[in-house]
Formats: structure tokens, sequence, C-alpha cells
């Protein structure tokens, strides 16, 4: 698949959602439509995104510091993106 700038917003959604499901802050629906979108939108695998949405809730609940956990997910962030995207280019 190449890469988009909208994959990159719709995988941030996502990842939000998932982070605010882990924090607890968030509605579980959010994260649903998030999901749903983008298994009806792009090429990726369920299971691929489930284990990326684990990842981002492993971090927020195993760090305590709010900056060192930002830093690691944009580093998954960047890694799924050059997962599953032929031409994007991590910045990491």
């Amino acid at each position: 698949m190449n890469y988009s700038a909208a994959l990159e917003d719709d995988l941030a959604d996502l990842e939000r959602a998932a982070v605010e499901s882990a924090r607890g802050d968030g509605d579980k629906r959010d994260l649903v439509a998030a999901l749903d979108h983008l298994l009806n939108t792009y090429l990726i695998s369920e299971a691929r995104l489930l284990e990326h949405i684990d990842e981002i809730r492993r971090i927020y609940e195993t760090r305590r510091n709010e900056n060192t956990a930002s830093k690691h997910v944009d580093t998954v962030h960047e890694a799924f993106l050059a997962e599953v995207c032929v031409d994007y280019d991590p910045t990491y």
C-alpha cells in the first residue's frame, strides 16, 4: 500500500482513541469507529490493527512519564507506517 496523509491522520485518530481508552478517559465507541474506518478504507488486516492498538495501550499503561510515552508512541506510529506502506520513509 502507498503512504497517504489521510492514512496517517486516520491512524493518529485510532492511536488517540487507544490512548484515551488506556487512560479510561475515552468512549470505546470512538475506538471502535476509528478501527472500523481503517478496516473499511485501507488494506490493513484486522489482526495487525488490533496488535497496534494493544501496543499503544501498553505504552500508556506502563509508562508513568507522559513525555516518554508520547515519544514512544510516535516511534511506534512511524514503524507501523513503514511496515504497511511501501513508500513511507520514517524519520526515527
